[in-house]
């Protein structure tokens, strides 16, 4: 159940994501992985900031102190806060388990290709910056994108040699 296939010879042209899986689909899935495990509560470990402190009752002062805040940031603190509380469902769980696999499984067939496409979702599921990454990790920019497509495309021909659904 490996990824021995030759992306060239099978897969389907890119953008067909309606037939099988194209290198866009297979993206978008390696990302929504990375924020599903993110929103993972934690096994073990210290709690989270902020949970430990008693509630407090919210005064008049801190209303009027919210409503004079202008609408960009009324609405990145509500999206935080609605972040922080949505929990996955079952099937986002699943689809989260299934597509990790795939970077296990691309694992063994090219170690590098997993490393820049792991690490490659894994910061645009957090909204940083690729740019900082690749001077963290000083990689050249020409192969990093290189090697991501190259492994997209081979995912995506393998999911779809195997008749893999699309979700």
């Amino acid at each position: 159940m490996g990824f021995d296939v030759d992306p060239d010879e099978q897969a389907p042209p890119r953008g067909r994501a309606a037939d099988g899986w194209s290198a866009e689909a297979v993206a978008a899935a390696l990302v929504s992985a990375f924020v599903t495990l993110d929103r993972l509560p934690r096994a073990r470990g210290p709690r989270e900031p902020g949970g430990h402190w008693p509630a407090h009752a919210v005064e008049w002062a801190d209303q009027l102190a919210v409503a004079e805040l202008d609408e960009a940031e009324r609405r990145e603190r509500q999206a935080f806060a609605a972040k922080i509380r949505a929990r996955p469902t079952g099937a986002q769980i699943d689809q989260m388990e299934k597509v990790l696999d795939w970077l296990r499984e691309l694992r063994d067939l090219d170690s590098g290709m997993a490393l820049v496409t792991t690490l490659w979702a894994l910061r645009a599921a957090r909204g940083r910056s690729i740019k900082a990454l690749l001077k963290e990790k000083k990689w050249a920019p020409h192969t990093f994108y290189r090697k991501r497509a190259k492994a997209l495309d081979h995912l995506a021909a393998a999911l779809n040699l195997r008749g893999a659904p699309v979700f």
